[in-house]
């Protein structure tokens, strides 16, 4: 039986929460250090990801969807505009807002940083099935929405 936050006989590593944010910074640790060797970093990853996602999108969405900072954004994207990597474009519709392109050198540094992450899953997920893994994805998505409700969530 999981003991939670509160009970007599509670114990930090088995706490879910606790290992999923070990997890999280085991992975993020790991990938910097590989990231590194292809002259990219967590946040240039994300946002290359994004944009590979879903090209072209607006700032405030690649900040929201990626948890980062609109100031560390800015900066991040000034950055890669001038190595190349994606150019940003008011929105037609409403000059206010601006979209940001993945360019083909973003997309070939992309190609680059999947490949890196691909060993890094493949080491994450060894041992692990599908199912194993959908049900893990389901699990978190859950979590994720339960704490979306919470009084504290940022909205």
């Amino acid at each position: 039986m999981i003991k939670k936050p509160g009970d007599a006989d509670f114990n930090l590593d088995d706490y879910p929460l606790y290992n999923l944010n070990r997890t999280s910074a085991t992975y993020v640790a790991e990938m910097s250090q590989a990231l590194k060797n292809v002259d990219m970093d967590q946040t240039q990853w994300r946002v290359l990801c994004l944009l590979g996602d879903e090209n072209p999108s607006m700032v405030r969405e690649l900040a929201r969807r990626g948890v980062i900072k609109m100031s560390t954004l800015t900066r991040m994207l000034e950055r890669m505009e001038r190595d190349g990597l994606v150019e940003r474009k008011a929105w037609e519709q409403d000059k206010r807002n601006v979209q940001v392109f993945i360019t083909d050198k973003g997309r070939e540094a992309l190609k680059t940083a999947l490949s890196v992450n691909a060993n890094i899953y493949k080491s994450a997920v060894a041992g692990l099935s599908e199912d194993e893994i959908e049900q893990f994805m389901q699990t978190l998505k859950h979590m994720r929405e339960n704490l979306s409700r919470c009084p504290h969530a940022p909205k």
